[in-house]
């Protein structure tokens, strides 16, 4: 089964590594390994991005991909931000083998621009608890609106080789545990996974015991008691970063699971988790 952008979309495996600033001429950018391309935010100035395919003329306020080959350094007057980005589907295939690189967006001015990449560029670089999570999220922002903007018209991804339904419904898992706080549904992990609603729902049943949705909360939790137990992360900041749109919810889920509330946790339980 052909699957649309919106389908690839929902199933994406997303990572960002070597997050960091680069602002120094002529300063080389770490290689990707495979399946991954090159990220770069222009956060100041104006002037030639230096490219094995030949220099690029770029200015502040634009987001580039680059192929895995294109070994960019700095320019003069530049200030970037860039990081190795990855997007995998669950048939392990990169989501970027599919669109026409380089790719450049202009972002100025946007909240993406001024205040996604910022914080991806201070979670990278503070590194505590909670922090590969927040990236993840942000990352997944920046990858949907490129390949959204870069997108071919009418194109579909057509299927590679049918993985096992063991391998899938893996993946799935994977998915839900590197990125907690999507707004999952039984019919678009129905989608990621290949299979009709009622297969999935069944085949994941049978797996792990459990329905996908109450698996994901089951992860939820577990990252919720993480982040009370090894941050001081505000209670407010983890319901919605764990996707709970309702605090009220967040807190009643929690107290049914624990038969205390996350705040008495963070005082009296947090001491039951290793550190």
């Amino acid at each position: 089964m052909a699957l649309t952008l919106d389908q690839a979309l929902g199933q994406l495996d997303i990572s960002a590594v070597a997050i960091g600033r680069v602002d120094h001429p002529g300063t080389g950018m770490p290689a990707p390994a495979a399946g991954q391309v090159h990220f770069i935010a222009v956060l100041h100035g104006a002037g030639m991005l230096a490219c094995a395919g030949g220099p690029r003329a770029v200015r502040a306020g634009q987001l580039l991909l680059l192929p895995r080959d294109a070994a960019p350094q700095a320019g003069a007057g530049l200030e970037l931000a860039h990081c190795l980005l990855g997007a995998r589907l669950l048939d392990g295939r990169s989501l970027f083998d599919f669109l026409p690189l380089p790719h450049t967006l202009d972002a100025g001015g946007s909240e993406l621009f001024t205040g996604a990449i910022p914080e991806m560029l201070r979670e990278a670089a503070h590194g505590g608890p909670g922090s590969s999570a927040i990236v993840t999220c942000l990352a997944r922002r920046l990858v949907t609106t490129l390949v959204r903007d870069a997108w071919p018209d009418a194109t579909a991804i057509q299927p590679a080789g049918v993985d096992s339904k063991r391998e899938q419904l893996r993946r799935i898992i994977e998915l839900m545990r590197k990125d907690p706080a999507r707004d999952y549904t039984l019919d678009g992990l129905a989608d990621a996974a290949g299979m009709s609603r009622t297969v999935f729902h069944r085949e994941f049943k049978q797996a792990y015991g459990g329905s996908p949705l109450s698996v994901l909360r089951e992860i939820r939790l577990k990252r919720a008691e993480e982040l009370l137990a090894h941050t001081d992360m505000p209670i407010k900041t983890i319901t919605g970063r764990l996707g709970y749109r309702s605090r009220s919810h967040f807190w009643k889920l929690f107290k049914d699971t624990h038969g205390i509330d996350p705040e008495q946790f963070r005082q009296q339980g947090a001491a039951r988790l290793p550190s």
